[in-house]
C-alpha cells in the first residue's frame, strides 16, 4: 500500500514540474491572433521607385503616443513591429519625417495618414513623396 502511495505521489509531482514548466515556456501576454499588421511604402511620385531610408513614426490616434518607428527599407517599404509579430488592433496615424531627405510630400499628399489595424489582417498605406528640400519640421 505504501509503494503504490508514493507511485502516486511521485507521478503528482511529476505533473506540477511539467505544468509549471510548460506554463513558463508560454508567453501569454500578447496573443499573435490579436494582433494586426501594418505596413508602409514610400514611393517617389515621378518614378514610383520606393524610397529607403525614410523615418516613419506610427502614432495613437491622438498623435501624441509614438507607438512605433521604422526606417524603409532600400525598396521603400517596411512593417510596423513585425518582429513582434505585428500591433495590436486599433486605430493608428502613420507619419513620415522628411527632414533632410531631400523630399517633400506629394501634391494632394498628407502626413498623419489613419490606418487601423486588424486582427489577423494587413493593412497598408501608401505615401507618395516629391523631391525637393523640407526647409523645416514637418507640418501635419
Amino acid at each position: 500500500m505504501r509503494q503504490l502511495g508514493r507511485k502516486v505521489l511521485a507521478g503528482a509531482g511529476l505533473m506540477m514540474v511539467v505544468g509549471a514548466m510548460t506554463a513558463a515556456c508560454t508567453d501569454l501576454s500578447t496573443p499573435t491572433d490579436s494582433l494586426g499588421h501594418i505596413q508602409v511604402l514610400i514611393v517617389d511620385s515621378a518614378t514610383n521607385a520606393g524610397v529607403g531610408g525614410i523615418t516613419t513614426t506610427l502614432y495613437t490616434a491622438d498623435k501624441t503616443t509614438k507607438w512605433a518607428e521604422l526606417l524603409t527599407t532600400s525598396d521603400g517599404t517596411g512593417e510596423f513591429r513585425q518582429k513582434d509579430g505585428g500591433v495590436p488592433a486599433a486605430t493608428y496615424l502613420v507619419f513620415v519625417d522628411l527632414t533632410g531627405k531631400g523630399y517633400q510630400l506629394a501634391a494632394n499628399e498628407t502626413n498623419f495618414k489613419s490606418v487601423r489595424a486588424i486582427a489577423g489582417q494587413t493593412a497598408a498605406v501608401t505615401m507618395k513623396l516629391h523631391k525637393g528640400l523640407v526647409t523645416g519640421p514637418p507640418g501635419g
